[in-house]
């Protein structure tokens, strides 16, 4: 399914640290929903905004081999262009765990390719 191929390689860039990639995946109407941080009960993202804290995310994590582990939970395909996803992602800097978040992810098939379009995170373990 062309879909999974596009997760696959979106999770790959996420690996690597390309924030130029991993932004270019991010489509122009997302909104995400962050509830994982400890200065704050949640944060709303919208498209160019969670593009630009990528960018501040990722210069911090350079050098610490930031790597996110996605367990995929379930999918459905909700339509013939959008594809929901739940999955826990484990997150390591430098191999140590820092941090698990249980994810809902929509990816939406846009004229140029399929792209992350909802993104709500929360807290796991």
């Amino acid at each position: 399914m062309e879909v999974w191929d596009a997760i696959t390689n979106y999770r790959t860039d996420l690996n690597l640290g390309d924030v130029e990639k991993i932004n270019g995946w991010v489509s122009e109407n997302f909104i995400g929903y962050f509830g994982y941080y400890n200065d704050v009960d949640y944060r709303v993202y919208h498209g160019q905004e969670y593009r630009d804290d990528n960018k501040q995310t990722f210069l911090g994590y350079k050098g610490k081999n930031a790597t996110f582990e996605y367990n995929d939970l379930t999918y459905n395909l909700r339509k013939n262009d959008e594809l929901i996803l739940t999955a826990t992602i484990d997150f390591y800097l430098e191999g140590q765990k820092q941090t698990t978040v249980l994810t809902v992810e929509v990816f939406k098939k846009e004229t140029i390719g399929w792209k992350l379009y909802r993104q709500h995170m929360e807290h796991y373990g």
